[in-house]
């Protein structure tokens, strides 16, 4: 089992005889929307109970389904778990449980990024999933595996490919790991993993 399916675990937990399980959440996609700089996609929203979350995504669906549909689900694949990802999102805005699902303005991109870098420092970097933005300004800091890192950056996709939950869940407990942005917000904030959004609303 994944950390996502650890995250989802947790949220089952947190939701048990609430009669929220069995509430539901709409996904959408919002072409329109403010989204994060790092992760590479289209803003997949989930809305529930008046709250929304965000998951950028080149797999974005458009469903109407019940928080359930995760619970004990294998999520064989990259849109269930991209769906997931944004559900997780919705419900932990909708609970308070995490902080940041709503990204930064563009104005905040320049001062996010400056930030971030001297967060880093000079630590070898990994992205874990698709981010141009990392790419171009870390591009003298990226190495070709997380064994060569120091640090891994995770970003919207890199949470719900095959490749990416592997290197996750591969590095847990022995790298150090960033969260970058509200797409992952609701899973970090379910397993007190680092997150970094210091822009975000």
């Amino acid at each position: 089992m994944s950390f996502l399916n650890d995250a989802i675990r947790r949220l089952e937990h947190i939701l048990a005889d609430s009669g929220c399980e069995n509430g539901i959440v709409d996904l959408s996609v919002n072409y329109n929307a403010d989204v994060c700089q790092y992760p590479r996609g289209v803003c997949m929203e989930g809305h529930f109970g008046g709250r929304t979350g965000q998951f950028v995504t080149s797999e974005p669906i458009r469903a109407r389904t019940r928080i359930s549909f995760m619970f004990g689900a294998p999520l064989t694949d990259q849109k269930q778990r991209g769906a997931a990802s944004a559900i997780i999102n919705a419900v932990s805005a909708f609970l308070c449980l995490a902080r940041k699902l709503r990204p930064c303005t563009p104005d905040c991109y320049a001062p996010c990024l400056a930030d971030l870098s001297r967060e880093i420092g000079r630590m070898r970097i990994y992205p874990v999933g698709p981010m141009p933005v990392i790419e171009r300004a870390f591009k003298d800091r990226i190495v070709d595996s997380p064994e060569e890192a120091d640090i891994l950056l995770v970003a919207g996709e890199g949470m719900t490919t095959d490749a990416g939950i592997a290197c996750i869940d591969g590095c847990r407990g022995n790298k150090r790991i960033i969260f970058l942005g509200p797409s992952t917000a609701g899973v970090s904030g379910l397993l007190n993993l680092e997150h970094w959004c210091p822009y975000g609303r």
